[in-house]
């Protein structure tokens, strides 16, 4: 991964920090329902065949501005992603292939009577404040507006007309036409295709796997902030029965219809979510670890990119050397295992990381997973970006993460005629009885123990460094050393799991006559873990 992490460096270089160079004040466009799950076509054979489905949504302006409705190819209107995704065996998983399911580029707002919390005004284009429009299911299904999410910016909500795929038609009208901005899609092409292309396609293999079935919609509104983006994306639970001949019947059951991440319905796991900053968009991280029995764990890991326009690169988990993994697995939604991410150790990091073809792009989810002896603390894991542009080179997102191992490491030495030095006695192991510090200083030496919650690196004189942050510095104790200049500080570690993972911070000072400068030791880390 270091080429990419390479090419984004000089990315930040070369461009201006730029955040949502296009958002419009007040405007807010927000998903409030969508049903009608529905078959619109079928090809190939039972049990091996693949459907053609979509469903329809409403939507609503809950803004202060009218949103621009505009038919394509004016660039100027909301569009609609989809995405279908199958609880079962303990995880979450996209179902619908991002290359072969289509975007929905709107045409024209209705306006009718109000869902969000006011009255519908009638003055101005596009979808007026406070009013709602719904698309129903075969309008969704129309592929005279059904595009590849590829075109699309989720973060700005631009899209770009000209060489698109409007443009260039199915098939592909050639030059000059298929570049100059003009509709050559047209409805004679798109009649002429097979029953499923471009719609919601659905594996039989997919439906036929024991589980929760959930379907997804997410709008993307040109030059809404990203702030306001957390209502454009819904779930709603369905079947899918097979009728014995020709057809999948779908039906909403159990979750109704829910905004948010579908993540969030995964049974027994932790989601958390992070973006660029301003200058792009979101990643939701969904953890579910489980206990195999033998002291080992089992880590499920669904990535899912919101809004992030640059997509991800790469899944870096932070993992000590010392701890063992096995099965490691992947799976994306396209059905093509040469593409499939790979994973490696690199230093102290298990790192999944993305073929050039194969980015982490929006509206798609992956799954990443390990079995490991470490046990579960809350960390972070981290997103690198896969292409050029403004922002970080990566998005950091909290997650639970094997623990790192017990361990007592220096922070820096110490200072004065006799230096004091600490060293630990035993690992900081849950439990341990025996643990402690030793400090050797002069024979006779009185000695103030403080302990902190942070690290710092503070000059207190010539040679002399503060090792331990301030803000949570207190005195553990004080010691006098005995004819051969030790000490022992006894520090056991109580049978505690909720200490896993802390970390604390020592360092000893020396008494010293008035004036004279105060001998410090060195610092050491202690963090205390289960092995």
């Amino acid at each position: 991964m270091r080429s990419v992490r390479a090419l984004a460096c000089l990315a930040v270089v070369a461009a201006s920090a730029v955040a949502q160079i296009n958002t419009v004040p007040g405007l807010d466009g927000s998903l409030t329902n969508s049903t009608s799950p529905t078959q619109f076509g079928r090809r190939g054979t039972y049990p091996n065949g693949e459907t053609g489905m979509s469903y329809s949504y409403t939507m609503c302006n809950p803004g202060r501005v009218p949103i621009p409705w505009n038919a394509p190819m004016n660039p100027d209107h909301p569009m609609f992603a989809y995405m279908v995704v199958r609880e079962s065996n303990g995880r979450m998983e996209q179902v619908t292939n991002p290359a072969t399911t289509y975007v929905k580029h709107s045409f024209a707002a209705a306006n009718t009577a109000s869902t969000c919390g006011g009255t519908c005004t009638t003055t101005g284009t596009g979808l007026r404040v406070n009013c709602t429009d719904t698309y129903g299911a075969s309008t969704n299904a129309n592929r005279f507006y059904l595009g590849p999410a590829d075109e699309i910016d989720p973060w700005t909500g631009i899209w770009n007309p000209v060489g698109s795929y409007f443009d260039r038609g199915d098939p592909d009208v050639g030059f000059p036409a298929n570049s100059d901005g003009a509709r050559s899609l047209s409805s004679t092409q798109t009649s002429a295709m097979d029953t499923v292309k471009n719609r919601v396609t659905l594996r039989d293999q997919d439906l036929l796997v024991p589980g929760r079935l959930f379907y997804c919609m997410h709008i993307v509104v040109r030059g809404e902030s990203g702030d306001l983006h957390f209502n454009n994306f819904a779930h709603r639970q369905m079947t899918a029965t097979w009728n014995g001949s020709t057809a999948w019947t779908f039906a909403n059951t159990g979750v109704p219809f829910t905004q948010g991440s579908v993540l969030q319905q995964w049974a027994g796991s932790t989601l958390r979510y992070a973006r660029n900053g301003l200058d792009d968009g979101h990643f939701f991280v969904a953890v579910k670890v489980t206990p195999n029995g033998n002291g080992t764990w089992h880590y499920e890991y669904a990535v899912q990119n919101f809004d992030n326009h640059r997509g991800g690169a790469s899944l870096r988990i932070p993992l000590d050397a010392s701890y063992n993994v096995s099965g490691i697995g992947f799976r994306d939604p396209d059905q093509d295992a040469l593409n499939d991410w790979t994973a490696v150790r690199s230093g102290n990091e298990l790192v999944f990381g993305a073929t050039a073809t194969n980015p982490l792009n929006w509206n798609n989810l992956f799954n990443f997973w390990f079995d490991c002896d470490a046990p579960p603390v809350t960390g972070a894991v981290v997103v690198d970006q896969a292409r050029l542009g403004n922002g970080a080179l990566s998005v950091t997102v909290e997650a639970q993460v094997p623990s790192a191992p017990a361990a007592v490491t220096s922070l820096g030495a110490g200072c004065g005629t006799v230096v004091p030095f600490l060293a630990a006695v035993g690992r900081p192991t849950i439990p341990s009885a025996g643990f402690g510090l030793a400090v050797q200083a002069a024979p006779g030496a009185g000695l103030a123990l403080f302990a902190s919650l942070g690290s710092d690196s503070v000059p207190v004189g010539p040679g002399c460094t503060q090792w331990l942050a301030s803000q949570s510095l207190a005195t553990h104790g004080f010691y006098v050393t005995d004819g051969a200049g030790a000490a022992s500080v006894p520090l056991p570690v109580p049978n505690n799991p909720s200490l896993e993972g802390v970390v604390l911070y020592w360092q000893a000072a020396q008494v010293a006559p008035a004036g004279a400068m105060i001998p410090l030791s060195n610092g050491l880390a202690t963090r205390i873990a289960t092995r």
